[in-house]
């Protein structure tokens, strides 16, 4: 019988979380929640579309897919209708640097979701027609996205201008003529590579008994063994030192702009300035650069921003839609202007404080649920090495000063450091 060993501990409020790891690599997350008799059972496997190849790209979105397919144990279509008939809820996702499955189900389910996940991680069953039909759907999901998505081709257009070297460059979807090529052996290859319990963290969260489930982990995934992970290898990207556009002509009624400031990766102490700034400029209707864009010049009619949480640096994203008769210029040069601004030291310390009550307020969002808890802690375990990111973010967020808000705007938000698309309604002929 294999060994389970306590890595981690870590107290919040009134939970205590766990961490545990098998011989074989598998780390699993538990936090005990009895506040409902329900619990949230996540499946993240470290590998999204950064581990992939041109040939490739999008084949972990692919795989994603066909991981509801057929195993040893259970034929197609079984899983779902299984986990359904518990009363359970069903979702996966795919990123640039994950991918992950999850579940809510009530507590008795506790052994059947175990022996599900378990066989599917070790006991698929994929051939060609499988493949086929399941590139089918993603070739259709990229037309419906992105080919066909004025927002969709947009997005593309921007991450394929800022990364020149570095696999953020591709689409997490893939590209068209990848997803229509990739082979059954490359399939087979990717699952025997990236889907082992050495590159997988299984996440609970919810009312079950700790013991229980650890002795349900170690009977269904105990014998599954470990793989020869590769190294991450990924291309570093070089410092931009130009401003990159494009224009682009779509169908759309007006202009639209995306604007995208090289940002450093998520476990920067940086990343979280910038999401200050940020919430400074868009998060909510009182935000000042929304406020100017959308009600004071009334130049947009939607305006908004994020900043990719990635594991490598990513982008502080502007996106903005115009009104009729403005155009994206107008949009731009009122950013930049704010952004000037601000690095010159015009910032104010109601405008701060209100920035991080906003940003407070949706860390306390996260944690609604037992499938939020279960998210949160996945998501920063792999995206930072360490679940307790998910907690510890936010007393370093509300003690960030004036200064450093002006030092980061001066040291990122700059011309040369900024990818731009611009969105022009397609001339009639």
């Amino acid at each position: 019988m294999t060994k389970i060993q306590k890595t981690q501990e870590y107290r919040f409020s009134d939970y205590s979380i766990e961490k545990f790891t098998l011989e074989n690599g598998l780390s699993v997350i538990a936090m005990e929640d009895h506040s409902s008799p329900v619990f949230a059972y996540h499946t993240w496997f470290h590998v999204g579309s950064r581990n992939e190849r041109d040939g490739i790209t999008g084949i972990a979105h692919l795989f994603e897919h066909l991981m509801f397919k057929e195993t040893k144990n259970h034929k197609e279509g079984e899983f779902d209708r299984i986990l359904e008939e518990q009363g359970g809820k069903i979702n996966a996702a795919t990123y640039v640097d994950w991918t992950f499955y999850r579940q809510s189900l009530p507590s008795p389910a506790l052994s059947i979701i175990t022996e599900l996940e378990a066989d599917r991680m070790q006991h698929m069953i994929l051939s060609q027609q499988q493949l086929d039909s399941e590139r089918e759907v993603v070739a259709n999901e990229r037309r419906y996205r992105v080919d066909n998505s004025p927002s969709g081709s947009m997005y593309e257009k921007l991450y394929a201008n800022a990364f020149q070297n570095h696999a953020y460059h591709w689409p997490v979807i893939g590209w068209m003529k990848d997803i229509q090529s990739i082979g059954l052996q490359d399939c087979l290859d990717f699952y025997s590579t990236f889907y082992a319990p050495n590159n997988a963290t299984v996440v609970v969260v919810g009312s079950f008994d700790t013991q229980e489930l650890l002795s349900q982990i170690e009977k269904h995934y105990g014998d599954i063994s470990s793989s020869q992970v590769p190294s991450y290898l990924g291309v570093q990207e070089p410092i931009q030192k130009e401003a990159r556009e494009e224009k682009i002509s779509l169908e759309i009624p007006t202009e639209k702009v995306l604007l995208g400031y090289k940002s450093p990766a998520g476990t920067h102490p940086d990343y979280l300035v910038l999401e200050i700034i940020n919430s400074i400029f868009f998060d909510g209707r009182s935000a000042g650069l929304y406020k100017k864009l959308v009600h004071e010049k009334e130049i947009c009619s939607q305006a908004g921003g994020w900043v990719n949480q990635t594991k490598d640096p990513g982008l502080h994203i502007f996106d903005c839609s115009m009104r009729k008769g403005h155009t994206s210029q107008e949009a731009i040069d009122l950013i930049e202007e704010e952004i000037q601004k601000l690095q010159k030291g015009n910032c104010k310390d109601e405008d701060l404080d209100r920035a991080k009550s906003k940003i407070e307020t949706s860390f306390w969002n996260q944690f609604r649920t037992v499938d939020h808890k279960a998210q949160a802690l996945g998501f920063h375990d792999l995206v930072s090495g360490n679940f307790t990111q998910a907690f510890e973010e936010m007393p370093k967020l509300l003690s960030i000063t004036k200064d450093q808000v002006i030092e980061a705007a001066q040291k990122y938000l700059n011309p040369e450091q900024r990818t731009t698309i611009q969105a022009l309604p397609r001339q009639k002929s």
